[in-house]
């Protein structure tokens, strides 16, 4: 396969970093910029469907065709297949394939619907990618949904996503140009399920933000977000590596009451692990052949996550991160407590997500109790405002 080029040029001047956007940039952005996002990685073999007029074409050129189509793309001994309809090749097919719909004409990749176009490059291990090329708002008319629950009485909240997930992803224009993509589509990046996830609501606050996304002083702002905090939001430092001044840990309930996560059902949670399970998991995290002592949790009691367990050992003492824990053991965040019980572990803790930035199911109450998008987002982004990128 031929390596991986430019599949489409843009109209715009886009971002690298965020940092590179500042309050001037506000007034440059002349229109809505098209975001390029991963939805099929390293497939054996591809079926593309188009409901009307559509262009499949390459570096050899450009092929119309009137009416519907369905196109299958495959390898065999090295060889790229393309074939329509089951009958018609194309001559001398080369990667990139872009497919463009007319402005009536829907397309499917695998069955699933997407707006936008399409392209399939080579995949990244193997096989090939699919990448949909569309509007930033089309694409978060797919994402919001997947990421907040969306109805009416949480519209508020709704359109605090909208501004995060548009933030989040202008931040990372550029982020895998090698592979020719922006952003993925799942939990790497954030969720992005095309049309067959989209509904009113979801639609609605991507509608009522367009363009918004929030700062901090004159920077865009890296918008985190995760499900539930359990009551206290964590600290970038906590999770990552770096002290972000926006992504502080704060208290996330009313002055007097309870969280406003307290409703979601990971608020609390507990998990048992086997005592031999447990000091083999953490065994494998220290050098080979040593043998635990003791082990403590280090915890930041402002934001009560798991900074790291240390353990000593008869060949010194080890770290392992709260982070690396959490993966390791399945937890659903590192706010926990570890006891034994019997021949069991047992894992008390509270939230699900990292916990940093803008805790989902918080955002949902006090949106219900009438706070408005841009008090939510100041509420978990320390000092962030919101301003409007293009029209």
């Amino acid at each position: 396969m031929k390596r991986l080029s430019s599949i489409i040029s843009i109209p715009l001047i886009l971002i690298a970093f965020a940092g590179c956007v500042n309050r001037y940039a506000v007034e440059k952005w002349a229109s809505e910029p098209v975001i390029k996002v991963l939805v099929v990685e390293n497939a054996a073999s591809v079926t593309i469907q188009a409901n009307g007029n559509h262009t499949v074409s390459t570096a050899s050129g450009s092929t119309p065709v009137l009416g519907m189509g369905s196109w299958s793309v495959t390898s065999a001994a090295g060889d790229l297949s393309v074939i329509l309809n089951e009958t018609r090749h194309l001559t001398n097919p080369s990667l990139p394939i872009k497919v463009a719909p007319d402005e009536r004409t829907l397309l499917k990749v695998n069955g699933k619907p997407y707006r936008g176009w399409l392209a399939v490059t080579p995949g990244t291990s193997s096989g090939f990618n699919v990448i949909n090329l569309l509007p930033m708002e089309a694409y978060l008319y797919g994402v919001v949904p997947r990421e907040i629950p969306c109805s009416k009485d949480i519209l508020n909240a709704v359109e605090a996503q909208a501004i995060c997930a548009r933030s989040y992803a202008i931040a990372r224009f550029g982020g895998h140009s090698k592979q020719g993509f922006d952003i993925y589509s799942d939990t790497r990046d954030q969720a992005y399920g095309g049309m067959a996830v989209e509904n009113q609501w979801g639609t609605e606050g991507v509608n009522r933000t367009r363009g918004l996304v929030a700062f901090s002083e004159e920077k865009l702002l890296d918008a985190r977000y995760s499900s539930t905090c359990g009551g206290h939001t964590a600290n970038s430092e906590d999770v990552w590596s770096s002290a972000i001044s926006y992504l502080r840990g704060v208290r996330d309930a009313p002055f007097f009451g309870k969280a406003y996560c307290a409703k979601s059902p990971h608020f609390d949670w507990t998990k048992n692990v086997p005592k031999s399970q447990f000091y083999s998991v953490i065994g494998r995290s220290i050098p080979a052949g040593t043998k635990i002592k003791s082990w403590s949790l280090d915890i930041n009691h402002n934001t009560h996550r798991v900074v790291k367990m240390l353990i000593k050992s008869d060949k010194g003492t080890h770290e392992i991160k709260g982070s690396v824990l959490r993966t390791a053991f399945g937890l659903k965040s590192t706010w926990f407590t570890i006891s034994q019980k019997g021949e069991n572990m047992v894992f008390t803790g509270h939230g699900w997500g990292h916990g940093v930035g803008m805790c989902q199911y918080g955002a949902m109450e006090m949106a219900r109790r009438g706070k408005s998008p841009r008090k939510i987002l100041r509420h978990y982004y320390q000092g962030a405002w919101v301003g409007r990128l293009y029209r």
